[in-house]
């Protein structure tokens, strides 16, 4: 596997979405190329990084109430 191919898969497989086979030939490479591996820790950072600094907001009860009565009415005029 060359680094173009390893390159155009790295976010599947960072993300968990490859079959094994696929999965187990990116490693391999990983293993064997430092500029490839560098660019998986990078991505891996800066997707650590923008989650520790993304606001989650709870949505309030009422809100949850609310959609959920929305949801369940077109749901039964379907």
């Amino acid at each position: 596997m060359n680094c173009d191919a390893v390159r155009r898969m790295l976010e599947a497989y960072l993300n968990g979405e490859l079959d094994v086979t696929r999965k187990l030939n990116v490693e391999a490479h990983l293993a064997g190329c430092p500029s490839c591996r560098d660019l998986a820790e990078d991505i891996t950072s800066f997707c650590s990084l923008v989650e520790m600094n993304t606001v989650v907001y709870k949505a309030p009860p009422e809100l949850k109430a609310k959609i959920r009565a929305t949801l369940g009415n077109s749901c039964s005029s379907a």
